[in-house]
Formats: structure tokens, sequence, C-alpha cells
């Protein structure tokens, strides 16, 4: 089931994990150090216990002096026994602590221990380096009351060896890096093979509109989640197939549909002309019939362009493509408004079928020559900048307006008068898309520009 976790989701049950881990690691430190002092409590009452005991066992007989002198013997021999001598070599850590306060307020026993004031249980700090400790640390104790001003205390020093909570804290630390890194370890893994089964996802939708959408994806995928996902894509890329063949069919019907009764009517305009000479209705009829005719092959061009499975294309230099075009066709036809041709070719090569390539720049070249100013030039460019290549065509004439200057690219939308269709840019922008690029239309200073944008063909792809 984990295997099944999204990324971040694993991440955060990691960091919780670890989060819980640190938490319970802290918790048990703070029991330890709660059972340390109820312990060394017990400890401390115990050896009270013990000396109040052999304090009250002393020979009445005993004078005020000689009381004294043998309370305070005891009280150093059990310091001075706490300590090992003073060697401190044990490693016990829960050392005793005695102190006695004689009536006139002067205090014996452990060394660099000051009376805690306080009776009964009593809570205090104990300075560095008293009974063998290396750090300030915390004891716990009882005072007895011996009367006549007279008072012993017993107690034991209950905190951690700093060293041992040194280790418990780099122990916690190091736990709860061994969880973040596990968890990231294990998304990471996941990160990997979702990605390899998404890249295989992407490869199949890149190699669909050269496939016509007949390749399917695996559904036998072991998460539920990839299986499910393979089995709607399977069915978008059915339905999808489906689709771009009925537009294919379409596109025939339209095709015989539209040409065929415009050239029947060409025929029999012919065969009137035929029999009745210099008859302006027919010549003005025939004329329309061209543009319709006209409109009809670009419209065809563009849903054919749709529906193409062409996608791979030549490798074409748009450079010379634009030089040969401009040599074979517009340089004449610039000549009613005596227009000049200037290309500035960077080497490249993109991926487009030559005949589309051609009639798109027919299409924006023919609307540079239509709207430049006389005796202008139209400038054309084609550079490379990143993996993309970008051929602009640029003329003097009036610009359009920022509102509408998306719209030239809708079919059927015309700023040219009558005779202007309102495909030509169609067809532009849909063979663009198809090859993979864009285009756009900007106004620059005194003047208009059109601009594509085609993928780059690497130097290996198009050896």
């Amino acid at each position: 089931m984990l295997r099944w976790l999204p990324l971040r989701t694993t991440l955060v049950i990691g960091a919780l994990a670890a989060v819980a881990l640190v938490g319970l690691t802290l918790g048990l430190l703070q029991m330890v150090s709660m059972n340390a002092r109820e312990l060394a409590m017990v400890r401390s009452q115990a050896d009270a216990a013990v000396l109040s005991s052999k304090i009250d066992s002393l020979p009445p007989r005993l004078s005020a002096e000689e009381r004294e002198a043998e309370i305070l013997t005891m009280i150093a021999a059990r310091a001075q026994e706490a300590t090992d001598g003073g060697r401190c070599d044990s490693g016990e850590r829960a050392r005793a602590l005695f102190l006695y306060r004689m009536a006139d307020g002067s205090v014996s026993g452990t060394p660099q221990l000051a009376w805690p004031g306080g009776t009964g249980e009593v809570h205090f700090r104990v300075p560095a380096g008293t009974a063998c400790q290396r750090a300030a640390t915390t004891a716990v104790g009882v005072v007895e009351d011996l009367g006549g001003g007279r008072q012993f205390l017993s107690a034991r020093i209950y905190s951690s060896d700093p060293r041992l909570v040194m280790r418990a804290y780099l122990l916690a630390a190091g736990v709860a890096v061994a969880f973040v890194v596990l968890a990231s370890l294990l998304a990471w893994g996941l990160m990997r093979g979702w990605r390899n089964r998404l890249d295989r996802f992407n490869a199949l939708l890149d190699r669909a509109d050269r496939s016509g959408f007949s390749e399917r994806a695996e559904e036998d995928e072991g998460q539920p989640e990839f299986r499910l996902l393979a089995h709607h894509l399977n069915a978008l890329l059915g339905r999808s197939e489906d689709m771009i063949e009925g537009m294919r069919r379409l596109h025939r019907h339209v095709a015989h549909d539209l040409r065929g009764p415009v050239m029947v009517a060409r025929r029999h305009l012919e065969a009137l002309g035929a029999k009745t000479p210099d008859e302006p209705l027919i010549a003005d009829t025939d004329a329309k019939l061209v543009t319709v005719d006209k409109r009809c092959r670009m419209l065809l061009g563009i849903i054919d362009a749709e529906v193409s499975r062409r996608t791979e294309g030549d490798v074409v230099d748009p450079g010379a493509r634009i030089r040969q075009l401009i040599d074979d066709m517009f340089v004449y036809l610039g000549d009613d408004k005596d227009l000049e041709f200037a290309l500035e070719a960077e080497p490249a090569a993109v991926r487009v079928a030559s005949d589309l390539f051609d009639r798109m720049i027919e299409n924006i070249l023919g609307n540079a020559v239509k709207f430049a100013t006389p005796e202008s030039t139209i400038r054309c460019s084609v550079t490379q900048d990143g993996d993309q290549i970008r051929v602009a065509v640029e003329n003097d004439g009036p610009g359009i307006d920022e509102g509408k200057i998306e719209r030239i690219f809708e079919p059927g939308y015309s700023s040219g008068g009558a005779d202007s269709h309102g495909l030509g840019l169609a067809f532009v922008r849909t063979v663009s898309l198809r090859a993979g690029g864009n285009v756009q239309a900007f106004n620059r200073v005194n003047g208009f520009g059109i601009e594509i944008s085609l993928p780059a063909v690497k130097e290996d792809a198009g050896a």
C-alpha cells in the first residue's frame, strides 16, 4: 500500500514518524530523569534513617561535646565514602551527600556543598566539582532536625551523566535523520517508478498524432491508479481516432461536394461563352466562381492540415524556401507597387511538410504585398532563438487595432475588403500549430509584421 502513496504524503509520513520518535525519546529521557529522582529520594531517606539510627544509638553518658564529635565523625566518614575516599573511582552517579549543621550555624560534611536550607524533603543545585561531579547537577534529600538548632542533611545526586544525556540526544537526532532519509529514499523510489510510467504515457501521446491515435497504453500496471489512468487514456485515444477518421471522411466528402459543382458550373459557363462571345455577365459569373473555387481550396487546405498525419514532414531550410518563393513569384507580384524584398536568413532547419510551408509563406507574403505602401520594402528574416526558428515578414503598411490583432488568425475574419476570404492566416496558424510551433502578429513603427516560430531540427536529426 505504501507504494501507492503520493510523494508529498510519503514525506509527511516520514517527517511525522521522525517527530514522533524524537518525542518518544525525549519522553523516555524525562521518565528516566523522574525515576532517577524518585530513586535518589528513596536512597537519601534510607541513608537518613540509617544515620538517625546510629545517632540515636550513641551512649547516653556521652557529653554534648563528645556526642557532637561522634556525629561529625559519622558525617565525615559517609561523605568521604561517597566519593571513594576522594578518588572518584566508582561509576555510580547517584552519589550520596551529607552535611551537619551545628547549633552555632557552622556546616561540616561534603566539601564545597552549602547548606540548602529548608526542612523535610529538599531539592537543590549542586555546583560543579562537588562529589566528583564534572558539571553542575541536581540533588534531592531530607533534612533531619536533631534538636537544639542542630540538623543533618542526607541527599543523593540524581541527574544523569551529561555524556549519557548527550548520547541520548544524538541517538534521537540520528534516528530522526534516518527516518527522514528512509522516507526520502522511499519517495525517490516511488517518484522514479511513477516518472517512468508517466514518461511512457507522455511518449505515447507524443506519438499519437503520427500514428493516427492507433496505439494504446498497457493496462496491466501493478498500481490500480495507473491501470485506471491507462484505461481512460485508451478510451480517449479511441475516441480521438474515431473523430480524426470521421474528419478525414468528411474532408473527402466536402472536397467532392464543394469543388465538383464549381467545376461543373465553370464548364457550363465555358460552353455558354463559346456560344455567346463577349457576354459580360458570363465573364463576371466565371470570375466569381474562380473566387469561390479559391476559397474552397483554401478551406480544404485548412481541413487537410488539421487531419493530416504528416507531422514528421520534411526537413526544410526556411531561408532557401523563402528566397525561392520571392524569386519565382513575389518579385513579379510586387512590380505594381514597385516593392523591394529584403531577406536576412541564418542557416536553419525545421521539420514541416514542404508544400504546406510554401503555402503558409505564400499567404503571409501575399498579405504583406497587398497592404504594403508603394515603393517600400518587405523585409523577411529567419533567426534562431534557442531551440526555436523564427520566420518574420514585415511591411510598411497600415497596422491593425490592438484589440483585433489576434482575430486575424480566425477563419473568416478579414480586414482586406470584399475580395478577401479570411482563410489565409487561419491556414498559417493551423500549419504552425501542427508543426509544433506558433504564429503571432504585431504592429511596428509605421508598419506591421507576422512571425512564425517552429522547433529547430538538430543537426543529427536532419542528417
